[in-house]
């Protein structure tokens, strides 16, 4: 669990370094774990703006989206989270987004085309 200490490290990080990915990534997981959900997907959105190809961050919004009762959102960053993992090769990632997004689909009533199913 992140304390008050780490989120403030993070924030100095993020500040000092604000074009690194990274640093949002890390200061993303800090909000999550607090529960901060606006805050976390702020960051995370700032990850995928300097790292478009971050399927961890694809992943990170994909729950965050899902908690936040957003299921079109959730769906879209589960799935490219799911194809950029595949991508890498990364099959146990993979395999965990796929998971989700099938959650996701049951839960929100989305109906993949044939097609955009994910591979």
């Amino acid at each position: 669990m992140f304390g008050k200490d780490q989120l403030q490290k993070y924030l100095l990080e993020v500040k000092e370094s604000p074009d690194d990915p990274e640093a949002h990534f890390r200061l993303g997981a800090v909000y999550e774990q607090k529960g901060k959900v606006p805050e976390a997907i702020e960051q995370f959105q700032e990850t995928l703006r300097l790292a478009p190809r971050s399927a961890e961050a694809h992943f990170n919004l994909g729950i965050l989206y899902e908690k936040a009762g957003e299921g079109d959102s959730a769906i879209v960053h589960m799935n490219k989270a799911g194809t950029l993992f595949s991508e890498r090769g990364d099959a146990e990632n993979k395999e965990r987004a796929r998971k989700r997004l099938r959650v996701y689909y049951e839960k929100y009533g989305f109906k993949p085309t044939e097609g955009s199913e994910p591979t």
